[in-house]
């Protein structure tokens, strides 16, 4: 309770005279939506988050730019209150995270940003969501830890997920409004976040100019210890605020390694999809700005939450379909190394109610969400909500049913 009450109180007081931080929290935040045409009219393909870096610069993910299942190219757009401004993407980096320059400026204040070694464990933090109807708000969750996964340079949060959704690409705040990572991921209890050191270099090649932190959010500036090795007889810097998983907490860090879909994708761009084989129907894609309610009604789908086809719903038959490279003999053709010529087999199961999925003896495998890699020839039944991705993470697709 006391912890609480002290997290609310920077919150409040941080800024003192100056703007609060919440609202700046929603000054900075916008909704960032890749576009395309059809019919005519430019209709939304896929909707995500981002905030402003200046006047004509916003960090995103690239969800928003390269193109869609089918082919066609998405325009991003940067929403910022009832206005939106074109844009294009001046540098991609580690997890998908891109820096858009807009056509047009925006008029707002630019952001601090608060590297890792200045926040802690267990301390919280705060998220910029935007409800369906009404205007967005500010929801409290908490840094749980941090870790680097294999692979990646940059460090990634856990967290506990606002109470309501957030967009991917929007930012993680500290209680001062300072910018402490950017959210990539919130699914089944967990939030995932790139430290915001990850922007670092985008931010050198594009010369854009922000405030970085000197001093963790309500305490005074300091040096890190581990610079020189601490001092002895006393905690190292470090130590105060991350250590290693103990116990039975591997559990909940095996669970999230399965969420990093977006944190540890290696290439940084939308891939485009090849037209599917003619040896089999080709499936339906569909787009929403939001989220689909899911229930027991409605058909059956493969919906992609990561990778090359992030976005679509593609119906699922009750005979078997393949998923792999080769465009001869795959439903579903993928453009990406992680990605056996025939990777794996999806089939609806009316009766059940589920959907069967074996993997085909592929090279780098088919997983689960939480991690739990198939076994070859192994059929495992899935029901709606749960999730699998192919290889290393990039390539991630959700059961669902929709109307």
């Amino acid at each position: 309770m006391i912890g609480k009450l002290l997290a609310m109180a920077a919150v409040f007081s941080a800024y003192g005279s100056g703007q609060a931080p919440t609202q700046k929290m929603v000054d900075l935040s916008v909704r960032v939506v890749g576009a395309v045409e059809r019919g005519g009219k430019m209709q939304p393909a896929s909707v995500g988050g981002g905030f402003l870096l200046d006047a004509k610069h916003v960090a995103a993910t690239d969800a928003c730019c390269g193109k869609t299942p089918d082919g066609q190219q998405k325009t991003a757009v940067v929403i910022s209150g009832q206005n939106g401004v074109a844009a294009q993407p001046v540098w991609s980096g580690a997890g998908g995270i891109v820096i858009l320059e807009t056509k047009d400026p925006i008029q707002t204040g630019g952001p601090t940003l608060a590297p890792l070694k200045f926040t802690q464990q267990n301390q919280a933090a705060y998220t910029v969501v935007f409800p369906k109807d009404g205007a967005p708000t500010v929801s409290e969750n908490q840094i749980q830890s941090a870790f680097k996964p294999e692979g990646m340079e940059s460090q990634v949060y856990k967290a506990t997920p606002p109470a309501e959704g957030m967009l991917p690409g929007g930012a993680l705040f500290d209680g001062c409004g300072q910018v402490v990572g950017i959210n990539v991921l919130s699914n089944k209890g967990v939030q995932v976040a790139l430290a915001i050191d990850a922007l670092s270099p985008g931010l050198k090649k594009t010369g854009v100019q922000v405030t970085v932190a000197d001093k963790r959010c309500g305490g005074a500036a300091q040096t890190s210890s581990s610079d020189n090795g601490g001092d002895k007889g006393g905690r190292k810097d470090d130590e105060t605020r991350w250590r290693w998983p103990q116990g039975s907490e591997w559990i909940g860090v095996g669970i999230i390694g399965g969420l990093l879909a977006l944190a540890l994708r290696r290439d940084t761009r939308q891939q485009m999809a090849r037209a599917l084989t003619t040896r089999r129907p080709i499936p339906e894609y569909s787009y929403s700005a939001a989220p689909m309610m899911m229930g027991a009604r409605g058909k059956p789908v493969l919906k992609g939450i990561a990778g090359q086809y992030a976005g679509a719903s593609i119906a699922l038959e009750q005979r078997p379909s393949v998923l792999g490279r080769d465009q001869h003999a795959a439903n579903l053709v993928f453009e990406s190394d992680s990605v056996s010529k025939l990777h794996c087999s999806v089939q609806w199961d009316a009766a059940r109610a589920v959907l069967v999925l074996e993997d085909l003896g592929s090279t780098n495998g088919t997983f689960l969400a939480n991690g739990e890699k198939l076994t070859p020839g192994q059929p495992r039944d899935m029901r709606p909500g749960e999730a699998f991705y192919l290889g290393d993470l990039r390539n991630q697709f959700e059961v669902r049913m929709e109307d």
